[in-house]
């Protein structure tokens, strides 16, 4: 399925109604995107040592796509993932943050959702938007020094 209709597809699923003229379109920030993504930070965090010196191999985008959809649609977790697939991952998480970053210092809006749209679905479309399909916007780093950090992200708690 193409990444924007997998994207509506699953709006629809969580707001369960579908999107029509009637349904009005907020747009999430930067921070408010990084806010939904940093969590995987932890789901990265036990895998690091081993992939982060990875090389990115562009052959296996498609199962990171594949990845994303399974714990996305279906909580499938990343386990039992191949490890170049996590590198893929990575690879999207950490330029998708960068990204989302840039944008909330520009101060623009980064990602529409239709207003209503369940806190717990934030991350699902996050990752739907920005990481399935990501055609990344940036040279592809070495990660072999990365750190994740610890904590949470910066930025205010208040419920939004």
């Amino acid at each position: 399925m193409a990444a924007d209709d997998l994207f509506l597809s699953y709006l629809v699923r969580e707001i369960g109604h579908p999107l029509d003229n009637s349904v009005a379109v907020e747009h999430m920030s930067g921070m408010q995107v990084v806010e939904a993504l940093w969590p995987l930070n932890d789901v990265f965090r036990p895998v690091l040592e081993m992939v982060r010196s990875l090389p990115y191999q562009e052959q296996f985008e498609a199962a990171a796509d594949d990845a994303i959809e399974q714990l996305v649609l279906k909580a499938t977790p990343w386990a039992l993932q191949q490890a170049p697939v996590w590198r893929i991952l990575l690879e999207r998480h950490q330029q998708a943050i960068v990204l989302a970053m840039l944008n909330e210092r520009a101060g623009n809006p980064l990602m529409p959702i239709p207003q209503g749209l369940p806190a717990a679905a934030r991350q699902g479309a996050a990752m739907l938007f920005l990481l399935h399909q990501m055609k990344l916007p940036f040279p592809v780093a070495d990660r072999t020094g990365l750190e994740l950090p610890v904590g949470a992200a910066p930025g205010s708690l208040a419920r939004h």
